[in-house]
């Protein structure tokens, strides 16, 4: 059957910049064409198939540390790349900080609301139109 949204799986995979309090972060869709965010997501939560398969949840805190690792790894893909303004994001020493899963996990971690903005884009379908079907609206 015919894909009946019309986004574009290049936007959806690679990435969209959008502005956020003044930095540029490149987020791509947390699920549709992506399959590395379903491939991130069934490698991390492996460790807990078992458990799961018996019938047990896991925590909340564990949730919530493999959730935040799977937006570093697959969707929050990078930050104030050149040619894209904004404010830097800084370390804790006020120096620009380098865009990786680490600094991105770090991140996330710590600022919720940050983490709140980039899990709804990413799962927003509006943000991943083709051009054809943004131009129609």
């Amino acid at each position: 059957m015919k894909k009946f949204t019309k986004t574009s799986s290049q936007k959806e995979i690679e990435g969209v910049w959008t502005d956020y309090e003044g930095s540029s972060l490149l987020i791509a869709r947390s699920d549709g064409a992506n399959q590395n965010y379903d491939n991130v997501l069934q490698r991390l939560m492996k460790p807990y198939k078992s458990k799961m398969e018996r019938g047990k949840s896991v925590s909340n805190e564990v949730a919530k540390k493999v959730m935040t690792r799977v937006t570093a790894e697959a969707i929050l893909l990078d930050w104030n790349k050149e040619g894209h303004d904004g404010e830097m994001i800084l370390d804790d020493d006020d120096s620009p900080a380098e865009y990786s899963i680490k600094n991105a996990t770090e991140l996330l971690t710590k600022d919720k609301d940050m983490r709140k903005f980039v899990d709804d884009f990413a799962g927003d379908i509006d943000n991943f139109l083709n051009e054809v079907e943004i131009a129609k609206k």
